[in-house]
């Protein structure tokens, strides 16, 4: 089975769908979506999101490193990196899904 991949116009064209919004509500929704987590995560908080799971900021501080070509060390800066956990209802019906697939 070949894999498929949403990209940003599929997902907000198939949740309007769903939800029977328009398009242009959904992505607006998205926006908010996006800008709550940056906002949060970037503060290095958790956002849980109830059967679905949680994103949580975390900092990973500067570091050096040398590059292996010329030898040459190199001071990266630190930086705030965005997690997915995934909640047990979410992974719960992943695995129902997966094996409706089998069949």
């Amino acid at each position: 089975m070949e894999k498929k991949e949403m990209q940003h116009k599929d997902i907000v064209a198939e949740l309007a769908r769903r939800l029977e919004r328009g398009e242009a509500d959904v992505e607006a929704l998205a926006d908010g979506f996006a800008s709550l987590l940056k906002e949060h995560c970037g503060a290095l908080e958790t956002v849980a999101v109830p059967g679905f799971g949680k994103f949580e900021g975390e900092k990973l501080m500067e570091r050096v490193e040398v590059d292996s070509a010329s030898g040459r060390r190199m001071l990266y800066p630190p930086e705030i990196r965005m997690t997915f956990v995934p909640g047990t209802r979410l992974k719960t019906r992943i695995a129902e899904k997966g094996e409706a697939g089998d069949e």
